[in-house]
């Protein structure tokens, strides 16, 4: 192969490479406002998902026993199941909904997040596969001052 023919598939796939991707997302605060200001896991969760029915299993969140400080909050929500929507909540703040993704076909399920919570609460992770929701949750206690108590 000669050096224009090897500059030109280079620059080629470089061009290729470098070109945006299709992508689709949701814009659930416009199609779904009701559920950002629901003070209430179960009003956001019947608002995005239809129904508050949910199986616990299937679905890891992992966050920390204790949160020294509530403004910096690690989550990580993962699971194998095929889902098409994943949502996290939690009740220590005004509004309950914090995250809404919606999953690609064929997507893997491992999202990490850091979220603030004003005081001691309970984190629920909820993915919707095929209709059905399944879900975790965790008490998470926030400290004032980082005094671990």
């Amino acid at each position: 192969m000669n050096r224009r023919n090897f500059l030109g598939l280079g620059l080629g796939a470089l061009a290729v490479s470098m070109a945006p991707s299709t992508l689709s997302a949701v814009n659930f605060r416009e199609t779904k406002p009701k559920a950002w200001t629901a003070t209430k896991v179960d009003e956001g969760m019947k608002e995005i998902f239809g129904t508050t029915s949910t199986t616990n299993g299937k679905v890891k969140l992992k966050a920390p026993d204790i949160a020294e400080n509530g403004a910096v909050i690690p989550l990580t929500v993962s699971s194998k199941l095929a889902g098409s929507k994943v949502a996290i909540f939690q009740d220590a703040n005004p509004e309950a909904t914090v995250a809404v993704f919606t999953v690609p076909a064929g997507g893997i399920i491992d999202y990490s997040v850091r979220i603030k919570m004003a005081k001691t609460g309970t984190v629920t992770a909820v993915v919707e596969e095929g209709g059905k929701l399944y879900s975790a949750s965790k008490l998470v206690k926030v400290t004032i001052g980082g005094c671990g108590g």
